[in-house]
């Protein structure tokens, strides 16, 4: 098949005896790695190729295993390391038999897994993200005959909900009752069940459903408290991921995720979105003349100052070592009744540039204020840019010109 042809590109890691049905796929580029490093490297390797398609990667399970015990590599830490290649892989785990389905815990590295017996169209959808594993084994207490799996809660926890009201559904349904509740502390309430405390790596509550015994409910506690494990720990890696360790602002991965989706949420809602792009003047002599110590205080202290600033709704991103990048984001109307952005943005802009020449850094070993300044230049959607490329380049053609002004200042784009 041409590669022109291909609208994803699958990679296979180790024996997971697809290859054959996958190559008879119309629109599959198919590539073959040994093992987990390979499969990192061909990733790398078609990620930087001009031609950009969807990339799906299915590991086998001896490969797996490979990535835990061999490597000394965690599945999480594999997973890790192809999202590091291409944020937006999807990695699948292809079991080695019908017979044993994997538990919470196994796969929630993987967004998702194949069985062997799966159907040519089950595979694809697994592929295309349409459908997500098989039905996981029932939990022991189910009411006869359930079929329901844990695809509603997986689904819930790859699209970054809370799993936890879905969760309650999928036990209300296995065991055919209404009314159950994860409660914040134990007790034994009047008539509403005998509560079950559930620990992740703290106590999160007790779960209680209405006429149902103990040695039935405890099961399902148990079943819960491993999907809230994995919540805990897909939160924990999105926010190491997303987050800069030192300052605690989004970062650049994270920024162009946002941006673009963000776009397209103001150009639907017919909404209005501002971008700030600012660096701190003369950054370097501060780094070269106090250290690195002071210099980190300065980064920490300028996102300090910005949150302090701004609304929920907005984020502030460090996009490079002393450039930031905020976006003023009003999916629900502007952030003060009867303004009109960017002129209120700009404003806001203005305030925070004042905190910052008013800041005293202690490292910094002056006293008188009025020693950082910042040059940086706000574009606005749809006036300044339609895309998030477009906006970024008008705003930092508006900081570049703050500069060459002689710093100390904010440039506000057209939309004005």
């Amino acid at each position: 098949m041409a590669r022109a042809e291909a609208v994803v590109r699958v990679i296979l890691v180790g024996q997971t005896g697809l290859d054959v049905q996958l190559r008879r796929q119309a629109g599959v580029e198919l590539i073959r790695a040994k093992g987990p490093l390979e499969a990192i490297g061909e990733l790398a390797g078609v990620n930087g190729s001009v031609e950009s398609l969807p990339t799906v990667v299915i590991v086998a399970t001896e490969s797996d295993r490979a990535a835990s015990e061999g490597l000394g590599t965690s599945a999480d830490e594999l997973v890790d390391g192809l999202r590091l290649v291409d944020p937006h892989v999807r990695v699948l785990l292809m079991l080695a038999d019908d017979k044993t389905l994997p538990t919470p815990a196994e796969v929630a590295a993987y967004d998702g897994f194949v069985t062997p017996s799966a159907s040519v169209e089950e595979l694809m959808r697994a592929i295309r993200g349409t459908g997500v594993g098989a039905a996981a084994p029932p939990v022991e207490g189910t009411a006869a005959g359930d079929t329901l799996g844990d695809a509603p809660v997986v689904t819930a926890l790859l699209r970054g909900e809370d799993l936890l009201p879905t969760a309650l559904h999928v036990i209300e349904q296995r065991l055919g009752v209404t009314g159950v509740r994860l409660v914040p502390l134990p007790g034994d309430p009047p008539g509403q069940g005998i509560p079950v405390p559930i620990t992740t790596t703290e106590f999160a509550g007790a779960l209680i459903a209405p006429g149902v015994e103990l040695s039935v409910l405890e099961p399902h506690a148990s079943w819960l408290a491993g999907w809230l494990r994995v919540q805990q720990q897909q939160i924990q890696l999105r926010r190491a991921a997303f987050t800069d360790p030192l300052t605690g602002a989004w970062n650049r991965r994270y920024f162009d995720r946002f941006l673009g989706s963000a776009i397209d949420q103001a150009r639907a809602n017919r909404s209005s979105l501002t971008l700030l792009v600012f660096d701190i003047d003369d950054f370097k002599r501060f780094n070269e003349r106090y250290g690195h110590s002071a210099a980190d205080e300065i980064l920490i202290e300028t996102v300090r100052l910005l949150k302090s600033v701004i609304r929920p709704s907005d984020r502030v991103c460090r996009i490079g070592g002393d450039e930031f990048a905020v976006i003023f984001y009003e999916p629900t109307g502007p952030r003060t009744p009867g303004s009109t952005p960017p002129t209120s943005v700009a404003q806001l802009a203005d305030r925070f540039q004042k905190q910052i020449c008013d800041q005293r850094f202690p490292k910094l070993g002056i006293d008188a204020p009025g020693v950082l300044t910042i040059s940086g230049g706000l574009a606005s959607f749809p006036w300044d840019g339609t895309t998030a490329d477009e906006l970024v380049r008008r705003a930092d053609e508006l900081a570049c010109e703050s500069k060459r002004e002689g710093k100390n200042a904010i440039r506000v784009g057209p939309g004005k």
